[in-house]
């Protein structure tokens, strides 16, 4: 089982996941799976970036149906964040293999290095770097957790495949993927396309006020940054509800300067996180932080410095691809309809590149990146039978 490549977190703990990018565990996993690509007849090989590839080649020399989703995990995750893409891409050939039916366009299944991001800070990498999105040069800028740069991990990574190249030319990619929130279970349907990925905009903030005696300083003469980081903290969640749903804010890093508990705190380090499906709100967003941020500045009598916004617009998917998988579902007997994603994934990189476009299934109580992730296995078939009609229609489309 997949699973069992990284089901030891560090320090021992058991409850989860822990498969990171170019580690023994990922180069096993690799092999594992690539062991399932040549059973479904596909030729396997890893690329430049550590990312598995199996191809077969199709009655044409047109471009590629790629399928795919990422290898790697976040720490102590589930077993189906991912992986279920990868798997059920594999599936989908086996099928065609065990069936005799070769496609008119080559099939490519591709599982991603590293998207969670864990490792060198940046999410998506391993389909960033495919697609130019992360240069070449920055290779031997970015660091990893363990210390070593992405160019020195990837010169390390040898996970026993031969090197091949990713497709040069595509006619789709496809993604099956746990949805990771509780929408899709709510909602009492159980496969939809995606319509678009999230946008999403982080920073970091500092806010800066004075460490001073927790006994000896009146309340009427501190400047306690931590005090102000609530302000700011209230007022994400504030702005975010006034934007209304699917949109999103989060602070989910705080460091607070000195940290003693007889010490007002003088510095406070915090991440700030919007998403939504709308690059206008996005950025209405962001602007309206800063504003408030400003704003707790001046009433607590603190300094603050606000980072460079990384923002990621929102990417829709191709409606072309929406339609197949709309007639999939419903070939699959059940009521097509489409729902966007709040989590990145792979598709949205692929997608300004080629046609391109995602499948949901239900993540049970909504969890995910956690140990009590779930999605049943009746679920997760559907899914899959979903991809590989999906497949079959747009192979009989471009011909």
């Amino acid at each position: 089982m997949l699973a069992a490549h990284g089901g030891e977190a560090p320090g021992g703990d058991a409850r989860g996941v822990s498969r990171f990018p170019f580690s023994a565990a990922h180069a096993q996993a690799i092999r594992v799976v690539a062991g399932w690509m040549e059973e479904a007849g596909l030729s396997t090989g890893c690329d430049e970036f550590g990312n598995l590839i199996g191809i077969r080649p199709g009655r044409g020399d047109g471009p590629a149906i790629i399928l795919g989703s990422h290898m790697d995990t976040v720490p102590c995750g589930g077993i189906f964040d991912g992986a279920l893409g990868v798997v059920a891409g594999v599936e989908v050939a086996a099928a065609l293999h065990e069936s005799g039916r070769r496609l008119h366009h080559a099939l490519a299944v591709v599982g991603f290095a590293d998207e969670e991001g864990h490792q060198f800070g940046v999410g998506t990498l391993a389909s960033r770097c495919v697609t130019g999105g992360i240069p070449r040069e920055r290779s031997a800028l970015l660091r990893g957790r363990d210390g070593r740069t992405l160019a020195e991990s990837l010169a390390a990574f040898a996970p026993g495949l031969p090197r091949c190249a990713f497709p040069e030319r595509a006619a789709a990619y496809l993604e099956l993927h746990i949805e990771q929130g509780p929408v899709l279970a709510r909602s009492g349907r159980r496969v939809p396309a995606v319509s678009t990925i999230t946008g999403i905009a982080r920073t970091a903030v500092v806010l800066e006020g004075e460490s001073n005696h927790a006994g000896t300083t009146p309340m009427t003469d501190r400047r306690d940054a931590l005090v102000g980081a609530a302000d700011v903290i209230l007022a994400v969640r504030a702005l975010a509800r006034a934007a209304g749903a699917p949109a999103v804010g989060t602070v989910g890093a705080l460091s607070v300067s000195p940290g003693a508990s007889n010490v007002v705190p003088g510095r406070v380090d915090l991440s700030i996180e919007f998403r939504t499906i709308d690059g206008v709100r996005l950025r209405n967003l962001c602007a309206g932080m800063e504003a408030e941020i400003q704003q707790v500045g001046q009433n607590r009598g603190l300094s603050y410095h606000i980072g460079d916004w990384d923002l990621r617009d929102p990417v829709p998917m191709n409606e072309g691809v929406q339609r197949a998988i709309a007639q999939a579902i419903r070939d699959a007997g059940c009521e097509p309809f489409a729902m966007p994603s709040g989590a990145g994934h792979d598709a949205m990189n692929l997608a300004p590149h080629m046609p391109s476009g995602m499948v949901f299934v239900p993540s049970a109580g909504g969890f995910s990146h956690s140990p009590r992730e779930w999605t049943d296995w009746e679920d997760a078939a559907l899914g899959a039978g979903v991809l590989a009609r999906t497949v079959v229609l747009l192979d009989e489309a471009g011909r």
